[in-house]
């Protein structure tokens, strides 16, 4: 891997890619990524599929392994104030224009569901859900009625979800071990000329090269795998999708965390996205943000496909 560090693994004998399906050429090299946001001892394993260039644990985390990495204080459980506020809004404004037609609206990965409940405030009218995996099954009516948050594991949501309009999944498709498996059972349920969208960091970036392990879109040990543009399209294609289109997006927070993470060098670290020091440095990367975008190769990327019609 051009951008491994020091840290760099023997070469490993890895599993077909989870992005694009090639089966690796051989004995691949590898790069041990530490923890830089919640300080986990575990280094997290990747490997890069010479076919499209993502890259992905190996060997993959079990279920209850992953489950292990999220601690209590996990970013997505818990609230937020005005800029959390601010995103909420930029991202329901996003759905909005994908929204048309009738049919529900899932969010996988939706954690606490606070998106949601400022989703049906502001696009009103329609049926929202939202699912996190959980060890037992719970059911969770919010927003008067209007969301319907489901925790358990993937047949608990089918069981009651209906026809969708759309499906997003906000910084989830690279948590998912077995991202082809969830993606076609998600999209029995989308409705012909239904939208699958969702953003993700994006490997191979400039700040992927630049930040190498400190790179913040490793997330290691939770990210599974990360895409890149290729292998994110090559995913959604193999799961029936078409019309695919990805475009860099603007996200500070991606390149505030990698500038963060420097100081920890090869070693695991914690950092806290509130306070002061953390809106420096997110006044930093907002300053740095456009040189990403002109790059060519940005961090983040948004992504949306269709279902072909019936």
């Amino acid at each position: 891997m051009d951008h491994a560090s020091s840290q760099a693994a023997p070469a490993l004998e890895a599993a077909p890619c989870p992005a694009c399906g090639a089966a690796p050429a051989g004995a691949l090299q590898s790069v041990a990524v530490p923890d830089h946001e919640y300080g986990l001892a575990h280094r997290a394993t990747y490997v890069r599929c010479s076919a499209c260039g993502s890259e992905y644990q190996q060997p993959m985390p079990g279920p209850d392994e992953l489950a292990s990495f999220y601690p209590p204080n996990y970013h997505s459980m818990t609230g937020g104030g005005l800029l959390l506020r601010m995103r909420h809004d930029v991202r329901a404004r996003r759905l909005a224009r994908l929204l048309t037609g009738d049919g529900a609206v899932l969010d996988y990965g939706c954690g606490d569901g606070g998106f949601l409940v400022h989703a049906a405030r502001k696009l009103p009218g329609r049926r929202w859900y939202g699912y996190e995996i959980a060890s037992r099954p719970e059911r969770i009516e919010l927003a008067a009625g209007a969301v319907t948050l489901v925790r358990g594991d993937l047949d608990d949501l089918l069981a009651v979800l209906p026809e969708c309009r759309l499906i997003t999944m906000n910084h989830v498709i690279e948590h998912l071990p077995q991202p082809l498996a969830t993606l076609t059972r998600l999209c029995e349920r989308l409705l012909p000329g239904g939208v699958f969208e969702g953003q993700t960091p994006a490997a191979g970036s400039l700040e992927h090269r630049l930040f190498k392990t400190r790179w913040s879109g490793y997330h290691a040990p939770r990210h599974t795998i990360v895409f890149s543009p290729d292998g994110l399209r090559r995913l959604l294609e193999r799961a029936g999708l078409r019309d695919v289109a990805i475009e860099g997006t603007f996200n500070p927070a991606g390149l505030a965390l990698s500038l963060a993470s420097v100081r920890h060098g090869d070693a695991p670290g914690v950092l806290v996205r509130q306070g002061f020091g953390w809106l420096a440095w997110l006044g930093v990367a907002a300053a740095l943000s456009p040189i990403d975008l002109l790059s060519g190769a940005p961090a983040v990327v948004d992504f949306a496909a269709r279902k072909p019609e019936a």
